[in-house]
């Protein structure tokens, strides 16, 4: 048996096939597969271009593979399930294959069956859970107009406000103000408006690892961001874990749910006050809880899944070989 794991995220595309054993054979790297950032043909063309890279380096045709699973950013509403489809159907053209949200292969990857919650803060945010009995239940996911209120974008325009608030008397006094102006080569961050008028990017995700450094020296603008940031991706969480597994029933402080973190705010932080805060406000309502950080790739998830579709049990040693002989992202698309 043969499965295909695919990672169609924002920026790049990431496949992998690997047999029953949990073996990786091959990997392919492409672009963007989000449909909402590329277009429906650019993301089936970037996914297309993943996969056959990963076939091609596995020495295996498409027809030789035994299930697929796909995760892929963009895929939200029913519509855009609809419209994701349409996109793999002409790819996939083989008979077992299946699809969801991006975040749904982090919690195949972190928890190992697919029941839990999974918790993506990276440029953007999104909770995602599964029970495992057919429930599924999503929490944001679509912006700041729309409730979410965390993700790398958010951190760093967080932190320019709190520098500039700090600088005119009107917040606390930080030492964000002269980190973000040597970041940006500008004497003062009101020179950023001609920025905007010029309609330069910002690059406010490059803003966050300032922003946890100064935290991790006791600036307090700082830290109350990350706080505020990490409070919030806890009651995001605790929303999810209760449609999916309280049913109604006062059964809360003993549920165990597995609830993974992820996206790259999560898995690059040095400073631990985010996660920790996170953690924390789960465990005022479920103190049982088990959070992780997921520290594999999540297209993991994908090989997981695509064998559960194949009605394989996973081991132990089947995810230890997979994390064992998988040799890293391709440097390139080809």
């Amino acid at each position: 048996m043969l499965f295909l794991g695919v990672d169609a995220g924002g920026s790049k595309t990431l496949s992998v096939v690997a047999n029953q054993e949990g073996t990786c054979l091959g990997v392919g790297l492409g672009g963007t597969g989000n449909f909402q950032v590329n277009g429906i043909e650019g993301a089936r063309e970037e996914i297309r271009t993943s996969i056959t890279m990963a076939l091609r380096n596995a020495g295996v045709k498409l027809e030789d593979i035994t299930a697929a699973y796909c995760g892929v950013a963009g895929a939200d509403r029913e519509r855009d399930f609809q419209i994701v489809r349409s996109i793999l159907e002409p790819v996939l053209t083989i008979p077992r294959w299946g699809f969801e949200n991006d975040a749904a292969i982090g919690i195949w990857a972190g928890t190992g069956d697919g029941v839990g919650v999974g918790v993506i803060c990276g440029s953007g945010t999104n909770v995602l859970g599964f029970n495992g009995r057919g429930g599924r239940v999503q929490v944001g996911g679509m912006g700041y107009l729309f409730g979410d209120y965390a993700g790398g974008r958010l951190l760093g325009t967080l932190a320019i406000r709190a520098a500039m608030r700090g600088f005119e008397g009107r917040g606390i006094k930080t030492s964000l103000y002269p980190k973000l102006c040597r970041h940006y080569g500008v004497s003062h961050l009101l020179d950023l408006v001609d920025w905007q008028y010029e309609g330069k990017d910002l690059g406010l995700d490059e803003v966050t690892p300032i922003l946890f450094e100064t935290a991790s020296e006791g600036d307090e603008a700082a830290q109350q961001i990350l706080i505020e940031v990490g409070r919030e991706l806890g009651v995001s969480a605790n929303a999810a874990i209760r449609q999916l597994f309280c049913g109604g029933a006062d059964n809360s402080r003993d549920l165990a749910v597995k609830v993974v973190a992820m996206g790259s705010v999560f898995q690059k932080a040095e400073y631990p006050l985010m996660y920790d805060t996170f953690v924390a406000a789960m465990r005022e309502e479920f103190p049982k809880v088990q959070p992780s950080i997921l520290h594999c790739e999540p297209v993991f998830g994908g090989i997981y899944a695509a064998a559960g579709l194949a009605n394989v049990a996973l081991t132990d040693a089947f995810r230890a070989r997979l994390e064992e002989t998988f040799p890293g992202r391709p440097e390139q698309p080809v």
